[in-house]
Formats: structure tokens, sequence, C-alpha cells
């Protein structure tokens, strides 16, 4: 579950300066580093104040400092108790954050039913990160029972509030019905928030064409900022567009540090395609040996192209030594593969 229990989201809004801002404001400030030196000590001295008159905001932020031990020493029964006496006011922000504690069993004893009711509760107050997990709680039945149309109903309604999670999850079911536009205009919008996957399936939508004129150039945008975060087909297909050309300039060294940071990350063709480059000499010194070398790692991992080739490498002596049946033996592992997947 997309659960940030613990992260330090307090919302900024605009601040005035520290002598006329109100309590829960100058904590933020002097949080933040807002316009002032940074301090933790005086930050949590005004939220104290600022809760102590009832001030919700101020409660709330109470509660996660003391979940994350930032400022503070870490005491979780102690956040716990500031975030529950702001969600017992309704205070959106409190309830989602007191939800996912039960969600995830911090400072208390785990409690999807809990979770869940809470997680509801902000999610009706407009709360994003409330609307999106409570879809996905509807949609894997975690503290209610699995319920498609209402998980759906929030993601749309996360999605079309500006959570770039579910503008995601939309955007995969237009991609799933075959409406490529609407698909490429929701990972659009959640890729603009930064969500790797978005930006990854926008890559493949330009890369192909689909609910958008086709763009390499555009593809190689989007799969270089997934790739930033090591999404490894955003990685992999960088590789594909150097060594093609499509999008940049032709380069096959660039080619094989993209192959090459793919296998690492374990990505099967990415072996076949460095075994390629060394077969050829593409951007590196010819070498069959090399290409067997690669070849033959992705043959054991279950690799059926590279299965193959290494049979034909065996029964040619093409950079190795020349062994009909070892050559057979990979020929029957393409068949027993092809069986197993039946």
């Amino acid at each position: 579950m997309r659960m940030i229990a613990v992260a330090l989201v307090l919302l900024l809004a605009s601040l005035t300066t520290v002598a006329d801002s109100s309590l829960y404001e100058r904590g933020k400030a002097y949080f933040y580093g807002d316009g002032v030196e940074r301090s933790y000590s005086k930050a949590l001295l005004a939220f104290e104040q600022a809760a102590k008159n009832k001030d919700l905001d101020a409660m709330t932020a109470l509660g996660v400092m003391y979940i994350e031990g930032a400022g503070v020493n870490q005491d979780d029964a102690r956040g716990i108790e500031y975030l529950a006496k702001a969600a017992d006011e309704a205070h959106p922000k409190a309830q989602y954050y007191l939800g996912a504690m039960y969600y995830l069993g911090i400072g208390v004893e785990r409690d999807l039913k809990k979770a869940f009711g809470l997680i509801r509760l902000s999610a009706l107050q407009n709360y994003l990160d409330a609307q999106h997990n409570l879809a996905e709680m509807y949609e894997k039945g975690e503290g209610t029972e699995k319920n498609p149309e209402e998980a759906k109903k929030w993601y749309n309604d996360a999605a079309k509030s500006g959570n770039e999670s579910g503008q995601y999850v939309l955007g995969f079911e237009y991609l799933e019905q075959g409406d490529f536009k609407n698909a490429f205009k929701w990972f659009e919008r959640s890729a603009e928030q930064g969500h790797v996957e978005s930006q990854y399936q926008l890559g493949l939508l330009y890369e192909y064409g689909k609910g958008v004129k086709k763009g390499y150039d555009n593809s190689v945008q989007w799969y270089k900022l997934a790739a930033a975060y090591d999404h490894i087909e955003a990685v992999y297909r960088l590789g594909l567009l150097y060594e093609t050309g499509l999008g940049v300039s032709q380069n096959y060294v660039k080619a094989m540090e993209y192959y090459l940071r793919a296998l690492e990350m374990g990505h099967l063709d990415a072996y076949a395609k460095l075994a390629n480059l060394y077969e050829y000499g593409k951007g590196v010194a010819l070498s069959k040996s090399k290409a067997y070398e690669y070849y033959i790692a992705a043959a054991r991992k279950g690799h059926i192209g590279s299965q193959f080739k290494v049979s034909t490498m065996y029964k040619q002596g093409i950079g190795t030594k020349k062994d009909l049946e070892k050559s057979k033996y990979w020929l029957e592992q393409i068949e027993l593969g092809r069986q197993s997947a039946q």
C-alpha cells in the first residue's frame, strides 16, 4: 500500500513574518527554516503552545514529529495521542495519519478495520492521499470487503483532485481498454508530478505513437526521467533507442552503458543485447567469446532467444568449442520451456 505514513508532509501555506503569524505558522516557519533560522526546539514550543489552544493543525504536526522523531525523541505513543485528539475533532490529515498508523501497526496494534474507517473519514473530506489509499483498500479488501466499483470511484476522485497515483491508475485503466488518448492524458498529468511508472508509460506511448503523435525525442525525455529513479524497463529502452538512433544520435557506447545498467538490475534481454554488440563489434572490439559469455549467462536464466543462439554457437564452434551434445541440450531446453509455458 502506498502509505507514506511517517513522512513529514506538513502542509505549507504562505507564511507571514514570524512576528505576526499564528503560533502554528510560526512553528512551521521554524521547522522549515522559512524566513528564519531553522530551529526544531522553537518549532516544537510553538506547536505545543498552539496545541494547548486546540489548534488541530498543531496537534497533527506534533503527532507526526513524535512518530518520525524529527527534532524530538521518537515517541510513537505520544505521537498517536496527538493524532487521536485531532482525529476526534475530524481533522482530515490527522485521520489519515492515524489510519496509516493502524494500517502499519506503528504505536498501536495493527487493525485494518480501524485503518479503513479513519482513512475513509479523511477521504470524505477530500484529503488526496486518503482518497487514493481508500481506493487501494477497497481494491484489495483490506479492512473491508473487496469492492471494485468503490475502488474505481475513489481512484477517479483522487485522480481528478490531482493525486498522481490515482491519475496513474486511471491512465492504466484507459490503457487496458485501448483508449490511448485518455491514457496519455492521465499518464501525462501523473508524470508531470514525478510519478515514475507514469513517466515510463508516457515514454512508451510516444515511442509507439499511441494516443499521441509518435515522437522518439519525447520518449527519450520521459525514459530518462524514469531511468533516473532506476526504472529497469526505461533504462533498457534507452539502450534500444541509442543503439538504433531513434530520438537521439546513434551511439553504441551509450547503448552499452544502458544495457549494462539494465543487466545489473536483472533485465534478461539486456544480456542478449550486450552479446549482440560484442558479436558484431558495435561500439566495442568484436569478440565472439565475449558474446558467448553473455548469451550463455542469459540462456542459463531461461532466455529463449539466447538459448537458441548458444545452441547455434556450440553447433558451429563460434565463440566456444564445438560441442554437438551441448547444442542439442540447449535446443531441448527451449522445448521444455515452451511446454512448461503452455
